[in-house]
């Protein structure tokens, strides 16, 4: 268990939360939607209610991955927590109330009253009174790739006591200060995928292929097609488990038309090919114009038709004797040579050859 000393109470926690929040920085990467939209889909997998917010607007680039559809830019209404009425203008700089000295309730009828018992001769008068839902009623906050709580942009401003007194889970692999309950940051990771793939299997959590797959494009998608130097034996074997929990690698439309993109290396376009067109003489048709003409007809005339011109007329065809098929001299092929049918007695006399040297 590679994050098995960082998350034991959330170990604790995780079975008994019903209702789960993940919340993403201004303008997240494949890389950090990829991580949370893969936990979002194992945790409603296992029975929770989840919760996926972003300021940012999805754009075309980033609807191909699972589960996309369920980002919202507002957090749900209504959904509970600790109701809170604030009375605005009573506390003092050091946090006391002066003018107070306790607090009752009771029920009326379909009412419930609040009774502020004010110290003689002071002044209770609250300004303003403003109600809200503490907590919202999450049990769990994941936050991915955020480097703070102010990186979420409105949706930490407009719902800081969504975050309030709830147990929050702090997953990065950049500069971070640590604002979790639990913090799991890992400045080795080569993606926050990488690092949400080791928590998703830590924390017993079964990973389906649609989560595999978004894992796959933002492990693929921080590295640069695993060209990354980051890029350990553990992101190989993180890798290798996705694949066999049914992940699909991510395709790079580009590497259609580049020649090694795919290894990492520099990728080199292929050149246009060149117009040709510009050479076929003018006076040439086109070859969609040449198959429109018209094949005139071929009509063979026959050799029994006589002279086919004035002054030329067929040569006879002369046949040899039957049985003298040898052929003659000159017939015969040029590397046999050409044997003389007389032998010459001289032939076969033996010659003596004398220098003139010798006296």
């Amino acid at each position: 268990m590679k994050y098995d000393s960082q998350i034991s109470e959330l170990k604790n926690l995780l079975p008994t939360a019903k209702s789960v929040l993940i919340a993403l920085p201004v303008g997240a990467d494949i890389d950090k939607l990829a991580a949370a939209l893969a936990l979002f889909l194992v945790l409603e997998a296992s029975g929770k209610e989840v919760t996926v917010v972003s300021d940012d607007t999805i754009t075309v680039g980033q609807s191909h991955l699972f589960g996309v559809d369920h980002i919202s830019k507002n957090l749900p209404s209504g959904q509970g927590g600790n109701l809170t009425l604030t009375l605005e203008g009573v506390a003092s700089s050091n946090g006391t109330i002066p003018a107070l000295e306790k607090l009752d309730w009771y029920a009326q009828n379909n009412n419930l009253n609040l009774v502020f018992h004010v110290i003689a001769g002071q002044m209770f008068r609250p300004s303003r009174i403003v109600s809200h839902y503490q907590g919202s009623g999450f049990n769990l906050n994941f936050v991915v790739g955020a480097a703070n709580l102010d990186s979420l942009g409105s949706i930490y401003k407009q719902n800081s006591d969504s975050f309030s007194g709830v147990h929050i889970v702090n997953i990065d692999n950049q500069g971070n200060t640590g604002f979790g309950t639990t913090n799991i940051l890992d400045t080795n990771a080569s993606s926050i995928s990488d690092i949400m793939a080791n928590l998703i299997i830590d924390l017993g959590l079964n990973l389906d292929a649609d989560a595999a797959s978004n894992l796959l494009t933002g492990i693929f998608d921080a590295t640069n097609n695993l060209s990354d130097p980051r890029i350990s034996a553990d992101t190989y074997m993180v890798v290798a488990n996705l694949l066999r929990a049914g992940g699909k690698k991510p395709f790079d439309s580009s590497s259609a038309s580049l020649t090694a993109g795919a290894q990492g290396r520099p990728a080199t376009p292929q050149a246009p090919r060149p117009d040709l067109s510009a050479l076929i003489p003018p006076e040439l048709p086109l070859v969609s114009e040449m198959s429109t003409q018209p094949v005139a007809e071929f009509t063979p005339i026959p050799i029994e038709s006589g002279p086919i011109e004035s002054g030329f007329t067929t040569p006879p065809v002369v046949s040899q004797p039957a049985g003298n098929n040898r052929p003659s001299p000159e017939e015969r092929p040029v590397q046999e040579g050409v044997v003389s049918e007389t032998i010459e007695p001289e032939w076969l006399t033996p010659k003596i050859f004398k220098g003139t040297s010798l006296g």
